[in-house]
């Protein structure tokens, strides 16, 4: 089970996000100062040249505006998860059960030699250990953590 997300490369993507929002944000602004500077009045080409700038900074805006969200929802759990610089999982909902059953094997809880006409309702065991477990939403999708 290979979906479970780790808070310390989510950490990774949230300063990604910021770094580009941050350089967005900046070349945004070094735009408005060039455009009431003295040199759009002095250069001769000025004119042509912020146009190809105001079009790269535009696509930087439309690139980073389809992960402000993103930024928004990782700046929020960041803060919501206590662990979150310890390197907390977030386990998928749906792979929860699963997890559940390899949790119990892996801790002792389920001996290796169990008899094939046990069988254990597992369905009612994740149940039971979620009340351990909170739960969070990144990109829609539902993810629970300890």
């Amino acid at each position: 089970m290979n979906n479970t997300l780790d808070t310390r490369d989510l950490q990774k993507r949230l300063e990604k996000l910021q770094s580009l929002k941050e350089g967005v944000e900046t070349a945004q602004s070094n735009v408005d100062e060039l455009m009431v500077s003295d040199l759009a009045v002095v250069q001769p080409d000025f004119d042509e040249h912020m146009i190809n700038v105001k079009d790269i900074l535009s696509d930087a805006k439309d690139d980073f505006g389809g992960a402000e969200k993103e930024l928004e929802e990782l700046e929020f759990l960041s803060n919501e998860i206590s662990e979150w610089n310890n390197g907390t999982q977030l386990i998928p909902e749906a792979d929860f059960e699963d997890y559940c059953r390899e949790f119990c094997k892996d801790i002792g809880d389920i001996p290796e030699d169990l008899p094939s006409y046990i069988v254990i309702d597992w369905e009612a065991t994740a149940r039971n250990i979620r009340m351990d477990y909170s739960e969070c939403e990144y990109l829609g999708r539902t993810y629970l953590y300890r």
